[in-house]
């Protein structure tokens, strides 16, 4: 790690490190920097305000933070590597609330969810990213753009409400290039072994269980469980796939939601099943939404997470991946969180894991 002078918000320099090549502008404003971490290869240029305000941010490698761009973190903000933030932009992982009248909002509760770049995105000037949202890999945001909710992976959006316009690719479905896809879109071994991974979550729930599918994408683990098994509804960032699961599959309920804040309250489900979804998110991304799962399960509830488990860790094969993980590295993550975690299917890399009583 290497060390670099910046100013805190009352005009004093204060050490920041960071990681190897690292050039961050004296000119830039780094409150607590204790709590901000910044990879290698970074730039941080002039007029640049990183301001935790008691949560943390934390910065991947080769990014670029261009001019006078904000980051307000009271609830995180986490990017991944070789993201490009164009000049004057606004990050703001967090809101006051205002529902009283006998104090001024200023005094008022100030609280946030967290903000959430997953990699490789280009965010254009003077473009807003406000709290709860996260911006797919491969994500390209307009100029001028307010960003109110998520916006899937490998997307072009614009405008105030950002909406997508685009995809960034074109052609037959592939594996490398694209996050989800509906069944009958994938090749035949793929959609096999999609098949076969939700036969063997089946075996772990009951026709009396209340089950929450995080991260369903268009609803092709819920829908095969709800065939035969308990009470299920799915989740997910991305408002097209759950767009395309609800049309398909009218009988389920399909909420919008990110993973790290579900909005669903506290003990709400005996089972939550999070298949394979953690390669895909950041690696504190994982951690903040296990903590989630574990919020809305009942207690002695169970997670059911399965994930590829090659430990190639950011050397993934697949550009949708971020990080792929090792079974000691799931287990060491579950234990933390979790009781009486049991990697049931190496193939799958299928763990069960209880909820304390």
């Amino acid at each position: 790690r290497q060390v670099s002078i910046a100013k805190d918000l009352r005009n004093r320099n204060v050490k920041v490190t960071h990681g190897k090549d690292t050039c961050i502008d004296r000119y830039a404003v780094i409150d607590q920097p204790q709590l901000v971490s910044i990879g290698a290869n970074c730039i941080i240029r002039k007029g640049v305000v990183l301001r935790p305000e008691g949560g943390e941010i934390v910065i991947g490698n080769n990014c670029v933070i261009n001019h006078y761009t904000t980051l307000h973190a009271k609830g995180g903000i986490y990017m991944g590597d070789w993201v490009m933030v164009s000049p004057h932009c606004g990050f703001y992982a967090q809101n006051h609330t205002y529902e009283r009248f006998d104090i001024p909002i200023t005094k008022q509760p100030n609280i946030g969810n967290g903000i959430y770049i997953m990699g490789d995105n280009w965010i254009g000037s003077h473009t807003v990213i406000c709290d709860d949202v996260t911006i797919g890999k491969g994500t390209v945001i307009g100029a001028q753009c307010t960003v109110t909710k998520s916006i899937p992976m490998a997307s072009v959006a614009v405008g105030s409400p950002a909406v997508v316009i685009k995809k960034r690719y074109e052609g037959p479905w592939d594996f490398k290039k694209v996050e989800r896809a509906g069944l009958g879109e994938m090749p035949s071994g793929i959609e096999e072994h999609v098949r076969g991974r939700a036969r063997l979550i089946k075996q772990f729930i009951t026709p009396d269980d209340t089950v929450l599918d995080v991260g369903c994408g268009e609803g092709i683990i819920t829908a095969a469980i709800a065939e035969t098994h308990g009470t299920i509804a799915g989740c997910d960032y991305s408002s097209e796939a759950l767009s395309r699961a609800q049309q398909q599959y009218a009988h389920i309920a399909f909420v919008y939601s990110n993973a790290t804040h579900l909005r669903f309250d506290d003990a709400s489900f005996t089972r939550v099943i999070f298949s394979d979804i953690a390669e895909h998110l950041l690696p504190d991304q994982c951690i903040n939404s296990l903590q989630e799962i574990k919020r809305v399960l009942h207690k002695g509830g169970t997670l059911i997470l399965t994930t590829p488990l090659t430990g190639n860790k950011t050397n993934t094969e697949s550009y949708s991946h971020i990080y792929e993980y090792s079974e000691d590295e799931i287990k060491d993550i579950l234990r933390e969180l979790f009781d009486e975690v049991q990697l049931i299917d190496k193939n799958y890399g299928l763990f069960i894991a209880r909820k304390g009583e």
